[in-house]
C-alpha cells in the first residue's frame, strides 16, 4: 500500500467514527425518551417511595422489577408547586 492510500484511508475513516458516533448517540437518546411515556412497564411493582426531583421540582413515584433491579421513576405531578 502506498502511503497516499493510507492517508486517504486515515482522513476518511477519523470523520466516518465520529458521524457514526453521532448519528448513534442521537438514535439511542431518541428511543430513551419514546420510553419515558409516564407509564411503568409491564412487570413493575409499585413501592412507597415518592420523592421530588431536586433537578426539575416534579414529584416522583418509583416502581420496582424484582426481576432485575430495574427501577422506573412515573411523573406524578408535571410543574414545581
Amino acid at each position: 500500500m502506498t502511503m497516499t492510500f493510507l492517508a486517504v484511508l486515515y482522513f476518511i475513516c477519523g470523520p466516518l467514527v465520529v458521524v457514526i458516533s453521532i448519528i448513534g448517540t442521537i438514535i439511542y437518546r431518541r428511543n430513551r425518551l419514546k420510553r419515558s411515556v409516564n407509564e411503568p412497564p409491564f412487570e413493575f411493582q409499585k413501592t412507597d417511595e415518592v420523592f421530588i426531583d431536586p433537578t426539575t421540582g416534579i414529584k416522583q413515584q418509583v416502581w420496582f422489577n424484582p426481576r432485575n433491579g430495574e427501577r422506573y421513576y412515573q411523573n406524578i405531578e408535571d410543574k414545581k408547586n
